[in-house]
């Protein structure tokens, strides 16, 4: 699992059968301070989130079948929690 900022929606005219329905996000992952770090990444939405908004992103083998009964979907990451606050100590 990581955070990461959403960044923008994806649109797309042709795509995979297991997309139908479901919004697609290029996402940034960050640190705990905000700072942006690493690879973007394309994650399903599975909450509700938004272009802005901080995210808890992750996935395993297993879990497109698990959560949207698709047998061979090609979902690797979702969004699956949306970060309201995050409190941390520089240690």
């Amino acid at each position: 699992m990581f955070l990461a900022k959403v960044k923008k929606k994806i649109v797309s005219s042709e795509k995979h059968p297991s997309y139908n329905g479901r919004i697609l996000y290029i996402v940034q992952p960050v640190l705990p301070d905000g700072k942006e770090e690493g690879e973007e990444w394309i994650a399903m939405d599975y909450v509700g989130a938004g272009v802005g908004d901080i995210v808890v992103c992750g996935g395993a083998p297993g879990v497109a079948k698990t959560l949207f009964s698709l047998e061979l979907a090609p979902i690797r990451t979702l969004i699956m929690a949306i970060v309201e606050k995050i409190d941390y100590r520089d240690i």
